[in-house]
């Protein structure tokens, strides 16, 4: 693990929250130089601390405007390796984000579809018909009402 000290912190807070800012304007919110800057986000990125920089954007406006938690439990018995079960679905663009849980199911997906009609045709094409899944369960998002916010960084 990377050691953080407070203006790296401050770096990441920063740049979480904007990651556009110019090294000018980053150096002023965190009171080290440009160049100071620019050596510590190389550092970040090289140790792996900065994953990538990305683009967020409205799923509404690209009519993806249903958003479903599907819970899956995967029968154990036939399965060697129960991630196996749901490596097909990890490469569909339906899927945003995939965690292996505890509790009574053993993975949860969050699914962006057009409509209902969209989802309800996922589930029957894509998740239903793998094997060795033992039961589905789903929930639909009444309102989303923070998506991706910033980790909480400390020094």
């Amino acid at each position: 693990m990377e050691n953080l000290d407070r203006f790296d912190c401050r770096i990441l807070h920063a740049l979480q929250r904007d990651a556009r800012l110019t090294l000018a304007a980053l150096a002023e919110a965190v009171n080290l130089s440009p160049s100071q800057c620019s050596r510590r986000i190389a550092r970040l990125e090289e140790s792996g601390v900065i994953r990538g920089h990305g683009l967020r954007l409205d799923p509404e406006a690209l009519g993806l405007k249903v958003t479903a938690f599907i819970f899956l439990s995967v029968d154990k018995g036939r399965m060697a390796c129960p991630r196996e079960a749901v490596a097909e679905l990890l490469t569909r663009d339906e899927v945003i984000d995939c965690h292996a849980i505890t509790g009574n199911h053993d993975f949860i997906l969050k699914v962006m579809v057009e409509d209902l009609a969209d989802l309800s045709n996922f589930l029957s094409t894509a998740v239903t018909s793998l094997p060795g899944i033992r039961d589905i369960a789903t929930q639909v998002a009444m309102n989303t009402l923070k998506v991706g916010g910033p980790l909480k960084v400390m020094a």
